[in-house]
């Protein structure tokens, strides 16, 4: 046998044998006695008896219960005390900090999305559009009900991916809601892409398939028939479906009323304003601002 696998054999066997031999040290550990004339057992490592009844050795509570009768036998039930209750809470809030970050890394694109919340945004950033979009996650549950979205719309720059975003993240961590962010280019190249070895109903009813749904960057995509068709049938799909739906776009409302002269676009926008509520994100281009501000501090090291 190689030695690698050798190796590998002898830490099995030695973790085997460290945990019969725990188990066989609680084992030694256990002892029975009588509490209101019925057996019950404990670990004197973790619990201690006086007057008759056993305590936790941390928090000193009582653990035995009131003698319960099932099918004409008497048990003596355990109770949690609070060290089992703080470790089950422990145990459940560890769990749910696993589920959220399973679901943000399927939702988001980029892994720095996960850190887009209310909290991070810059001082520039309207107060009460931010109120507005917490009241939003607030009354989710409602918002889901009746299919309500939002139509987050503004210049270039001004921050609607990242307030979008920090919708996404304050809707996970409060429901554990399946999200996911993403934009039309890019589920028409997954579309193209995926050619005939592709099942595009399977595709659109993934996507349909997310309590909240973003759909960044609305109205940069190519302006064909094909791809106007593949958006209005994800937009519709959502919209049949009851699925609330958050567009970010840098289009002006104004032009989504007015609608487009190609009757799928005059479509497609009608849709969207049926879906969801129209928030605008004033501002400057704040990407451009950080791009001149990083030019002129390499100039200024630079000039050093």
């Amino acid at each position: 046998m190689p030695r690698r696998q050798k190796s590998l054999k002898a830490k099995i066997h030695g973790k085997i044998e460290r945990r019969i031999k725990r188990m066989k040290n609680n084992e030694n550990n256990i002892i029975s006695i009588k509490i209101q004339g019925l057996d019950y057992s404990y670990n004197t490592d973790t619990h201690y008896e006086k007057d008759g009844h056993i305590y936790c050795k941390t928090c000193n509570e009582q653990i035995d219960g009131e003698p319960v009768e099932l099918i004409n036998t008497k048990f003596i039930f355990t109770k949690a005390c609070r060290c089992d209750q703080e470790r089950k809470r422990l145990e459940e809030e560890r769990e749910r900090q696993n589920k959220i970050a399973d679901i943000k890394r399927r939702c988001f694109v980029e892994r720095n999305q996960e850190n887009f919340t209310f909290a991070n945004c810059d001082s520039h950033t309207d107060k009460a559009l931010i109120g507005k979009l917490k009241k939003y996650v607030e009354e989710f549950e409602e918002m889901k009900k009746n299919n309500i979205g939002l139509i987050i719309y503004g210049g270039i720059g001004t921050g609607k991916t990242f307030l979008s975003c920090s919708v996404l993240n304050a809707v996970i961590e409060k429901y554990l809601y399946e999200c996911k962010i993403i934009n039309f280019s890019q589920i028409l190249n997954d579309l193209q892409k995926g050619g005939f070895n592709l099942d595009r109903n399977e595709y659109i009813g993934n996507l349909t398939s997310k309590t909240l749904l973003v759909f960044d960057d609305f109205g940069i995509e190519r302006d064909t028939e094909y791809a106007l068709e593949q958006i209005y049938n994800v937009i519709n799909a959502r919209y049949q479906k009851e699925k609330p739906t958050i567009i970010t776009t840098n289009l002006d409302y104004k032009d989504l009323e007015n609608g487009g002269q190609d009757l799928m676009l005059s479509r497609i926008y009608s849709r969207i304003i049926e879906m969801g509520v129209p928030l605008k994100v004033d501002g400057s281009d704040r990407r451009k601002e950080k791009r001149m501000l990083k030019i002129e501090k390499a100039k200024n090291l630079m000039d050093k």
